[in-house]
């Protein structure tokens, strides 16, 4: 149904004197009534037909000659048994999301829906770099392994050899973390009634959302208690947050524009996220 880079034709071969008249008769294998399609002129012994699709119906149809005449007014009619073809039309293959969503996190599962006849042949790009990926299904799918931006570019229907161009983008946005005090465990004695600063560092889209809890001081052979826990929003890419009572400071949840972490599974890369006072 759609057209492709590479056009097949019907080759026929004249005889007689140039220009040539020619009416083909179009019978749909489901019993719809035929259709008529002429080439009025043709100035050429070979050439190749290419039949409109406005002519032509999903599914088998037999095209035949029924007339031709040339140029000294010559004419040969076919009632029956004229030289015929039978021409498949084949519905593009296509592919759709399964989620409207244009923004996803790395670890995602990126989900298409294809239609046509399998095997597929699905085009994408990654970060710049193209490939091909087969699908024995009517299902494709991908893991956002990384951020980057994601645009599928065609599909092949290997049932029926046809190709359609697409562009489907979806952008692949990192996980948002966070770092307290650069990184280091810091432990501060204060006064009552004095407060230290407690400086928190964010990457990620923001704006970020954080969660951090005050647990109690561990001593050694005891595990400490979550005395609060507050939320807190930051704007930028830092903050900073003024506190005056004992404990130890932990994030333990950041959440940016695109995606949402808990941050005990970025503690191993990104350094300790404590504070003690």
């Amino acid at each position: 149904m759609a057209e492709q880079e590479t056009e097949e034709s019907i080759p026929i071969t004249l005889q007689g004197k140039a220009p040539f008249y020619v009416e083909l008769e179009i019978k749909h294998m489901s019993g719809a009534m035929a259709e008529t399609y002429t080439i009025p002129a043709i100035h050429k012994t070979k050439y190749d037909i290419q039949i409109p699709r406005s002519h032509l119906r999903l599914g088998t149809q037999q095209v035949r000659i029924r007339t031709v005449r040339d140029s000294r007014g010559c004419q040969q009619t076919y009632d029956v048994g004229g030289p015929s073809v039978q021409v498949h039309l084949f519905d593009a293959p296509s592919i759709y999301p399964m989620d409207t969503r244009t923004d996803y996190c790395v670890g995602e599962r990126l989900a298409y829906a294809l239609s046509g006849t399998p095997p597929f042949e699905v085009s994408y790009d990654f970060g710049g770099s193209k490939r091909v990926a087969k699908s024995p299904t009517t299902n494709f799918r991908r893991i956002a392994e990384s951020p980057g931006v994601f645009t599928i570019t065609g599909i092949s229907d290997k049932g029926s050899e046809c190709r359609a161009g697409v562009n489907i983008t979806k952008t692949i946005h990192p996980m948002p973390s966070v770092r307290i005090s650069r990184g280091k465990q810091v432990q501060v004695d204060i006064h009552e009634g004095s407060e230290v600063e407690i400086e928190f560092e964010f990457w990620g889209t923001p704006p970020f959302e954080f969660t951090y809890t005050r647990s109690s001081n561990a001593k050694k052979g005891q595990q400490s208690a979550v005395l609060e826990t507050r939320h807190d929003v930051s704007y930028e890419s830092r903050k900073v947050v003024k506190a005056s009572l004992e404990g130890t400071y932990e994030v333990v949840a950041i959440k940016d524009k695109h995606c949402a972490f808990s941050t005990q599974q970025a503690e191993r890369k990104d350094g300790t996220k404590l504070l003690k006072f």
